[in-house]
C-alpha cells in the first residue's frame, strides 16, 4: 500500500489543503476539521486504498483507517502544513452535535455501546487465551495423559486468566468511557476476587459490611457487577473532587470514592445481578414446564443477554438437579450448546463477508473456539456485540436451532461441555441434537450475511 498516495487523495477528496484546519487522530481515525463540509467528497475517499469508511461526526471528517492510520496520518504530516492537535481517545460511536432524542432504540443502542466500549480493552486476552484453550483441547485429543501434566496444568490456568479477571478487565474499560480514574473501579473490582473474600463465600459465615449485610457470593468471570459499579465510582470521584479542597484532594478523593463504590457494590450492585438471575432463571424453568418445545428455542434466543449479565451462571445447579431427578437436562444444557454453535455461526458469516483481512482472521478464529471449544467469549465482545448485527443473527440462529432442538425433544444424559466434541451426552437423541446443531450455524451465519455490518465498529 502507498500511504504517501493514500494520504494526498484523501487531503484533496477532502476540499484539498485551503478547506483544511486541522488534522488529529484517535486509535484509528484521521480527523479533520474543515471550512466547508460540503467541499468533502465522502463517497470517493471511501473509495481510496486503505480507507474502511468516511463519516462526519463531532463536526470532523473522520476518515476509518484502522491498522493503516499511523502510517497515513504520517504522510499527511509530511506533506501538508496543517495544524496539528492533540491525539484523542474516543470511543467509534460518536454522539451527533445535536441531541439525541431518547426512544428504546437510542437507549438500546446506549447501553450496547456502553458494554462494547467497556469490554473492549479486554478483546485481545480473551481471543489468546480461547484458542489456548482450543489448542490445550486439540493436544489432549492427540496426546493421551497430558492433561495430567503440570505444563497443561500452568496452561490452563494461563488460559483461564482472562476470563476469571474479567470484572477487573471491564472495570477498566467502563471507566475510560465514562472519563473517570480506572484504579478506582478497577480495585474495586479486584477487591470482589481476594482470596479471603472467595474463602469467606466457601465458608459461608455471615458477614457485615459496617453493619450491612454482604451477598456471599463469587463474582469472578462476572460482567455486569463491574459494569456497575464503574458508573458508581466514576460519579463518586467527580463528587468528592468537586468537594474536597484541593490540598486535600490527592489524600482523600481516592481513598473515598475506594471505599465509598466498594461498599455500595458489596450491599447493593454485586446482589442485584444475582437477585435478578434467580428470579429470570426461575421464570425460565416455569416456562418451559408450560409451552415445552417452544422454551427451548427462547431460552436459547436470549441467551447472549444472559451471558453478559452473567445469569447463565446460575444454570448448574439446575442441571444438576434435573439429572440427578430425572436422569437427563432437556433445557439448559442444549440451549449452551446451541447459542455456542450459533456465535460460531454468526462469526464465520463475519469472516465471510468482511472486508479487512485481519477481521477475517479474528473472526474465523473466533468461530473455531466457539464450535469446536464451547469458548464464546471473544466471538461475543470481540466480534458480535461490537458489530451488533450478528448479534441479533446468533438470536435468530439460536432460536431456530432451539426449536428443532425441542421439536426432536433433545436431551442431555450427562454434564458434559458446550461444545461439538460433547455431542455424545445426548445419547439417543444425538441425531436431533446434531441437526440442531446445523441449523443454529447455518442459520446464524446466513442472517449474518443477509443483516450485513458496519466495521468501522470494530476497527474503530
Amino acid at each position: 500500500m502507498d500511504f504517501a498516495k493514500t494520504a494526498h487523495e484523501i487531503v484533496e477528496q477532502a476540499g484539498g489543503k485551503e478547506n483544511v484546519n486541522t488534522v488529529t487522530h484517535c486509535m484509528t481515525r484521521l480527523r479533520f476539521t474543515v471550512k466547508d463540509k460540503k467541499k468533502v467528497n465522502f463517497d470517493e475517499i471511501k473509495k481510496i486504498d486503505g480507507v474502511l469508511g468516511c463519516v462526519y461526526g463531532a463536526e470532523q471528517v473522520q476518515v476509518i483507517m484502522g491498522k493503516n492510520l499511523v502510517a497515513t496520518y504520517n504522510e499527511v504530516l509530511k506533506q501538508y502544513d496543517f495544524t496539528v492537535v492533540d491525539a484523542i481517545d474516543e470511543n467509534l460511536d460518536d454522539l451527533p452535535a445535536e441531541k439525541e432524542k431518547l426512544t428504546l432504540k437510542s437507549a438500546s443502542n446506549k447501553v450496547l455501546g456502553y458494554v462494547a466500549a467497556s469490554v473492549s480493552p479486554m478483546i485481545p486476552a480473551l481471543i489468546a487465551g480461547g484458542m489456548l484453550k482450543v489448542a490445550l483441547l486439540i493436544v489432549t485429543l492427540i496426546w493421551d495423559g497430558f492433561d495430567a501434566t503440570s505444563t497443561y496444568i500452568l496452561l490452563s490456568q494461563m488460559a483461564n486468566a482472562p476470563f476469571y479477571f474479567m470484572p477487573i478487565m471491564v472495570a477498566y474499560g467502563a471507566s475510560k468511557k465514562l472519563g473517570g480514574n480506572p484504579a478506582y473501579a478497577m480495585m474495586v473490582a479486584a477487591a470482589m476476587m481476594c482470596p479471603d473474600f472467595l474463602n469467606m463465600v466457601a465458608e459461608g459465615t455471615p458477614v457485615t459490611l459496617f453493619g450491612v449485610p454482604v451477598l456471599l457470593k463469587s463474582y469472578t468471570s462476572s460482567l455486569l457487577p463491574s459494569l456497575l459499579l464503574a458508573l458508581a465510582a466514576v460519579n463518586f470521584e467527580k463528587l468528592f473532587d468537586k468537594i474536597v479542597p484541593g490540598i486535600f484532594k490527592s489524600i482523600f478523593v481516592g481513598m473515598l470514592t475506594f471505599v465509598c463504590t466498594y461498599f455500595l457494590t458489596m450491599v447493593l450492585l454485586a446482589p442485584i445481578g444475582t437477585y435478578v438471575g434467580n428470579y429470570i432463571v426461575a421464570g425460565l424453568v416455569w416456562i418451559q414446564s408450560t409451552i415445552g418445545p417452544v422454551a427451548l428455542a427462547l431460552l436459547t434466543g436470549i441467551l447472549p443477554f444472559l451471558i453478559m449479565t452473567g445469569v447463565h451462571t446460575l444454570f448448574g445447579p439446575f442441571m444438576v438437579q434435573s439429572l440427578a431427578e430425572v436422569g437427563y437436562d432437556g433445557f439448559f444444557r442444549p440451549a449452551l450448546l446451541l447459542h455456542n454453535m450459533a456465535e460460531g455461526g454468526a462469526c464465520l458469516g463475519v469472516a465471510i463477508k468482511a472486508k479487512d483481512k485481519d477481521l477475517k482472521s479474528e473472526a474465523f478464529s473466533c468461530a473455531v473456539g466457539c464450535i469446536f471449544a464451547g469458548v464464546t467469549e471473544p466471538a461475543i465482545y470481540g466480534i458480535n456485540l461490537r458489530l451488533k448485527k450478528p448479534l441479533y443473527a446468533v438470536c435468530a440462529g439460536g432460536a431456530i436451532a432451539g426449536l428443532i432442538g425441542g421439536l426432536f425433544s433433545v436431551k442431555a444424559f450427562v454434564m458434559g461441555y458446550s461444545s461439538l466434541l460433547a455431542l455424545p451426552i445426548f445419547e439417543s437423541t444425538i441425531v436431533g441434537m446434531s441437526i440442531a446443531i446445523v441449523a443454529a450455524i447455518i442459520a446464524s451465519c446466513i442472517f449474518t450475511l443477509v443483516l450485513g455490518f458496519d466495521e468501522r465498529n470494530i476497527t474503530g
